[in-house]
């Protein structure tokens, strides 16, 4: 017989306990209503000199907390700047040596922080680096000039500067003692001066200071001797009155217009002519109305400031007179200047030499060995050949061309003859005036001499032309504008 109550008690007890687990949280589902914490970052602050010479040494600090944990790690490194090796770069605390560099510069740098549990933070740094204070190297200088020169000529004193770890910024010509001069460009590389004139031998003395850009100062000093102005003088009056008669002369064969105004330049500029047949012959040729006059008196006559403006530098009418003088009055002048003073030089433009180009010639005194030691110190003049370093009697002359056509040329010849020093100075006028009355009396020369008929005469003085010969065989070169 079956009990009926018993599967009734058991289900009546498997529902409650169901029942009670379910009210104490029993059975498979899971409870998700628990909170987790985030993890804070780090703080990171970096420290140090902002400021540094080159060269130091350069030291930065950190200060780092973590408010829920510990810092783990460091990591320094460089952002921008000129490259540096970092000491200690895992560290709290890192260091370099600041480099030494010409300019100044600024180095940038960054510190990583990362935290127990991976969090990161980090901080930037800047430090200027001051242009390193190397000593300065002085600059170097040296003056090129000539030792000796004749009174009242043109001397130039050229430099060469440099600045082995700069450059030069200044130069500052000074003299040092002597006859006192005005220095022209004293504040250039290249300086000049006129000769004075004076009645014996004597010695100037000139300094040239050079400073670089960054204060530091070289000096160099010279010495150059002028000779007295009455041996100077000399050398030129007697052999310029050698040279003056072979172009008279040529003008008496050709009517070159050329030579013409050459005898006018060298008569007015020679304050003493001893051969009183050749200055009677030179007034004559000189002078429409043809009448011989005493010397002083035709010259305050018919001689203009600029007729004169040879008498402080005699190379000057010698280089006209050299031009329409012929070879061997050529060579004997320059015998003449060398016999008395060791060395000439003087230019002169051959017919087959183009325009603006021209021949330096020279001449040793007779038995002297060759020109050692050549140095040629020129003002707008351009060497087509190359320089040699010795220069023989009866050598070949150097071909230069003239820079500037508009302006005056000058040069320089010095080196060693016989263990003696020895120089020559030469200038050459760019242009020169020779007024009406000079041309009056041309056109007549010509019109006497058949040159030109009455009508062309007439024609030339309304226009103010005369006629040009060649210095050397008298053909027709063109007409002359007077000025």
């Amino acid at each position: 017989m079956y009990n009926l109550k018993k599967p009734f008690q058991f289900s009546f007890i498997t529902v409650t306990l169901v029942a009670l687990l379910s009210a104490c949280g029993g059975g498979s589902s899971k409870d998700t209503s628990v909170n987790k914490i985030e993890n804070r970052q780090p703080n990171v602050v970096i420290s140090g000199v902002t400021e540094i010479e080159s060269g130091a040494e350069v030291y930065m600090t950190s200060s780092a907390t973590d408010s829920d944990g510990t810092v783990a790690s460091y990591q320094w490194s460089q952002k921008s700047g000129y490259a540096v090796t970092i000491r200690d770069k895992n560290q709290a605390n890192a260091s370099f040596t600041a480099p030494v560099l010409d300019a100044e510069t600024t180095l940038e740098f960054e510190l990583l922080v990362t935290d127990d549990k991976g969090a990161t933070a980090k901080d930037t740094f800047n430090v200027k680096v001051k242009r390193a204070q190397v000593e300065n190297q002085l600059p170097n200088v040296v003056i090129t000039t000539v030792t000796e020169i004749e009174s009242g000529a043109e001397v130039y004193m050229t430099s060469s500067a440099t600045d082995p770890d700069g450059t030069i910024a200044s130069y500052q010509w000074s003299q040092k003692s002597g006859y006192g001069v005005t220095i022209r460009d004293k504040n250039q590389a290249n300086a000049s001066f006129t000769a004075p004139v004076l009645d014996a031998d004597t010695t100037l003395e000139f300094e040239l200071l050079v400073s670089d850009n960054q204060g530091g100062e070289a000096k160099d000093i010279v010495s150059i001797k002028v000779k007295n102005a009455v041996q100077a003088s000399n050398h030129y009056d007697s052999c310029n009155a050698q040279l003056a008669p072979n172009v008279l002369n040529i003008y008496n064969g050709t009517l070159s217009f050329s030579s013409l105004i050459t005898l006018k330049k060298w008569f007015c500029s020679e304050p003493n002519i001893d051969n009183q047949n050749l200055a009677n012959q030179v007034i004559e040729v000189l002078s429409s109305e043809g009448d011989v006059q005493d010397i002083e008196r035709w010259k305050i006559a018919h001689c203009s400031e600029e007729d004169k403006g040879f008498i402080g530098n005699k190379s000057k009418s010698s280089h006209l007179l050299l031009q329409h003088a012929d070879d061997e009055a050529v060579a004997n002048w320059s015998n003449c200047i060398a016999q008395k003073q060791m060395l000439s030089c003087y230019t002169r433009k051959p017919d087959h030499i183009e325009f603006g180009k021209l021949y330096l010639n020279y001449g040793l005194k007779q038995g002297s060995s060759s020109l050692i030691n050549v140095d040629i110190l020129s003002s707008n003049l351009i060497a087509l050949d190359t320089i040699p370093d010795a220069l023989e009697a009866g050598g070949e002359a150097i071909l230069f061309e003239i820079d500037d056509t508009t302006s005056d040329t000058y040069f320089e010849l010095s080196g060693t003859l016989d263990n003696e020093n020895v120089s020559c100075s030469y200038t050459i006028s760019h242009s020169y005036s020779f007024g009406d009355e000079l041309c009056e009396v041309h056109r007549l020369h010509a019109l006497e001499r058949g040159k030109i008929s009455q009508r062309q005469y007439t024609n030339f003085k309304l226009d103010n032309m005369v006629p040009e010969y060649h210095y050397r065989d008298g053909s027709f070169l063109g007409l002359r504008v007077c000025k």
